[in-house]
């Protein structure tokens, strides 16, 4: 049974309804071995279908015109990463490029004839700007000594990124941050910032998670302030931060529909395992899954 949490407002335009639109999203179907597959569903939470039926790590991070993109070791080592991409009902595989990713979100740009991606084998933090045959069109390096978690800008011109100025989150002292850099002019900037920084502590959790760039502009992001995971929202400036989903209940990785629907994964009322939820334009907060498995990481899918 489908529950209405609570209410919070939303101030964004309503666009025409995306035909047949369906969410994907990653669930822990066995812990002993590891083994993360990706279902999809409709958007009310039911007719759930597991699509990627993989004894391997399966992570979807990306979505485009009825397509998604994800990342897996199937075939390969555990966790070393490959992209592929299936069609929603998890037919039409195909192994993008046989460059070895590391665990980071992605996105395209150009009507999905690009994507953004994080290699594992750079010496220095770098992203790649790759074609639909896994083609190499752009390397950018970044001049931090850590940076994961690309994604475009709607237009394309610029990327949000995670950052920080420690090479790897075992080194004490490591904080993460959102920089946002113009792909022309390579210029970049720090646009947040969190109460733990300059602290000297040992990292315990993302302090700037899983950024996803909006179609209004705004850049949303997870954050843990006082052992607490929400969601909140920025302007590519540093400006106008705001919180998205004001609740104790853990919320992490999201993602946005071009109406303005969100989509997250929480915890909620302390319960020990991640279920997904839907946020509607009128501020309704929907469960969507009430399962005993671990389900992460929900993404919009939809012709575009």
């Amino acid at each position: 049974m489908k529950k209405i949490l609570f209410t919070f407002g939303l101030a964004l335009g309503v666009a025409t309804i995306w035909a047949q639109e369906k969410i994907a999203y990653n669930v822990l179907q066995d812990a002993a071995t590891q083994d993360y597959e990706i279902y999809m569903m409709d958007v009310d939470g039911t007719n759930a279908k597991n699509i990627s039926n993989s004894k391997s790590v399966d992570w979807v991070y990306h979505s485009y015109g009825g397509k998604i993109y994800f990342l897996s070791d199937r075939d390969q080592c555990f966790r070393c990463f490959y992209l592929y991409e299936m069609d929603a009902e998890g037919n039409n595989l195909r192994k993008i490029a046989d460059h070895k990713l590391a665990d980071s979100w992605l996105s395209s740009r150009k009507k999905g004839r690009e994507f953004i991606v994080k290699p594992a084998e750079e010496s220095k933090p770098t992203f790649y700007i790759i074609d639909l045959k896994g083609e190499i069109l752009e390397k950018i390096v970044v001049n931090l000594a850590y940076a994961n978690d690309p994604a475009f800008s709607p237009d394309g011109e610029r990327i949000v990124f995670r950052g920080s100025e420690k090479s790897s989150p075992r080194e004490l002292g490591f904080t993460d941050a959102l920089y946002v850099m113009d792909l022309k002019s390579g210029q970049m900037k720090k646009i947040s910032s969190h109460p733990d920084e300059g602290a000297g502590k040992q990292w315990t959790g993302y302090l700037a998670a899983a950024p996803r760039w909006r179609s209004d502009n705004k850049i949303s992001f997870a954050s843990k302030v006082d052992n607490n995971y929400d969601i909140y929202l920025i302007n590519p400036d540093g400006s106008g931060l705001e919180s998205v989903t004001p609740l104790e209940s853990n919320q992490v990785f999201h993602h946005w529909n071009k109406k303005g629907e969100l989509i997250f994964e929480a915890s909620m009322n302390n319960h020990s395992g991640y279920e997904l939820y839907k946020r509607g334009l009128d501020g309704k907060i929907v469960q969507l899954t009430d399962d005993e498995v671990e389900q992460y990481a929900p993404v919009f899918v939809g012709l575009e």
